[in-house]
């Protein structure tokens, strides 16, 4: 029974110990770019193709980790903190998809198809090159990799995409961030059939409302086909929200339109879970 007791009590400490360091933290919100965090997501975008040519609906899982904390612990050496500081200066992402696409009107074999199946998985890494309380400069790399099930769930190809943004913290007013970023996506494949040459550009606003409770994101983004010399536009609006009963815990809703004869989509609606753990 002492030894049942003790048990517990180590769960409860172990507990609360987590939950004082979420509340500790000033934004557990997961909106700043530039604030490397242990964090999971899951989230599901539904979207209507323009056109009438369908829809399709894609389901997220993805996870955050600051590297130098990792390199650390992988080489035996946790209190060294040459290593552990690396991880304010590096932050990596990956990300999974599974997609149900369903297509009408367009003609062809996939004419009033349905295809399920697995999507693109990428990988990212950002660097923290530059900080200070007025700007903040970060560059990074992010490879998609040709894993879909099927050619309609993904790229069709494997994608390197340099990217680069800077954030501006209170630009716009206290809780305000400002992260403009570039990006640029072409196929490593160096085939023709599907070249993948473009631009995107991101003008990423958010606002802290509520002490950090909830949160506020306008979203416009630009993207430059540089073989059609098309430009397409996005706008989305996201609205989330802390979960107070689960510190580190929120969740989102994301509605958003495409803009331009050659939109990728005519509106979209996606929703998330988001859990940080520190």
């Amino acid at each position: 029974m002492k030894q049942l007791r003790r048990y517990f009590l180590t769960i409860i400490v172990v507990l609360a110990a987590n939950v004082c360091h979420s509340q500790e933290k000033k934004d557990n919100t997961g909106t700043n770019p530039a604030n490397f965090t242990y964090d999971t997501r899951f989230y599901s975008e539904m979207a209507e193709l323009p056109n009438a040519a369908g829809s399709y609906l894609t389901n997220f899982f993805e996870f955050r980790w600051p590297l130098g904390k990792d390199l650390a612990k992988a080489s035996g050496v946790e209190n060294d903190h040459m290593l552990n500081n690396l991880g304010k200066k590096f932050g990596t992402r990956m990300r999974f998809r599974y997609r149900d696409l369903n297509i009408a009107g367009v003609g062809g074999p996939l004419d009033n198809a349905n295809v399920s199946g697995i999507g693109d998985m990428d990988l990212r890494l950002l660097w923290m090159a530059y900080a200070s309380s007025k700007m903040i400069i970060v560059p990074g790399l992010e490879a998609t990799f040709n894993t879909a099930s099927h050619e309609t769930l993904g790229f069709n190809a494997n994608v390197l995409a340099p990217t680069l943004f800077f954030v501006f913290p209170g630009l716009l007013g206290k809780g305000s961030l400002f992260a403009p970023g570039y990006q640029y996506l072409f196929d490593m494949d160096g085939g023709d059939n599907n070249k993948i040459s473009r631009s995107q550009i991101d003008l990423y606003f958010v606002w802290l409302l509520g002490k950090g409770a909830n949160w506020l994101i306008i979203d416009p983004q630009v993207i430059i086909d540089h073989d059609t010399d098309k430009f397409p536009a996005l706008v989305e609006v996201e609205y989330g929200y802390m979960i107070k009963a689960l510190p580190g815990a929120s969740v989102y809703v994301r509605p958003g339109a495409g803009v331009g004869s050659d939109r990728p989509y005519d509106w979209n609606c996606e929703f998330g879970l988001k859990f940080i753990w520190r």
